[in-house]
């Protein structure tokens, strides 16, 4: 697993770099990171050869989000939420081609609830509206729904690494949410990185293995 070490070493490097903020260094860093779990998600276990595929296409899907992320403006941000929301429905197919049993999804749900529940609802949607209409509004519940879809389908592997990982990940997208359309959170930009980076590490590993 060194290409995994490889890859925590580039997402330390650009935790560093936002910390910091080195600008320069995390313009590398942060795609580096996620080309590099692409590698994983076409190397890791030895799932089916869909779930291979689908890993692949959420990995470079996430790959393609983060280079948009790095540009400002809304189109980056619109380009980047397009390319997560089709990574999270490659994560969703690859989680029921796996080994898949419905029951486990109930603690999915149950975090999905707890979390939408969480100032998104009440003030996430309706900042994401007052800031670009009902379009935008629009958007952002989609993909809301996208990404719980991840979760409770991750649930279902039975993998608890796949879990773990597909919360941290809708975690990371919730900070990410309410830091642009409703105010500041504790920890900066880091608290979007870190369980982003460990998140998909983890969603990607788990799926692979299951």
């Amino acid at each position: 697993m060194g290409i995994v070490v490889l890859a925590a070493v580039a997402a330390f490097i650009d935790w560093w770099a936002v910390a910091t903020d080195r600008r320069s260094v995390e313009l590398v860093a942060k795609p580096l990171t996620m080309a590099i779990l692409v590698v994983v998600a076409a190397t890791v276990g030895d799932p089916a050869g869909d779930v291979r595929r689908w890993l692949v296409v959420g990995a470079v899907c996430g790959l393609i989000g983060d280079i948009a992320l790095l540009g400002d403006g809304e189109s980056a941000f619109m380009g980047g939420l397009a390319a997560f929301a089709v990574g999270h429905l490659a994560y969703v197919v690859a989680a029921i081609a796996s080994e898949f049993d419905p029951w486990w999804a109930v603690p999915g749900i149950a975090f999905v609830v707890a979390l939408l529940g969480v100032r998104f609802l009440t003030r996430t949607l309706p900042g994401a509206i007052e800031h670009g209409g009902r379009v935008l509004g629009a958007a952002v519940l989609f993909y809301a729904v996208v990404i719980s879809a991840m979760v409770v389908t991750a649930w279902a592997t039975t993998s608890w690494i796949a879990a773990v990982g597909a919360m941290l990940f809708a975690v990371s997208d919730w900070v990410l949410g309410h830091r642009r359309f409703v105010g500041p959170l504790p920890g900066g930009r880091l608290a979007i990185m870190v369980p982003y980076h460990v998140g998909q590490a983890l969603l990607i590993i788990g799926i692979g293995l299951a």
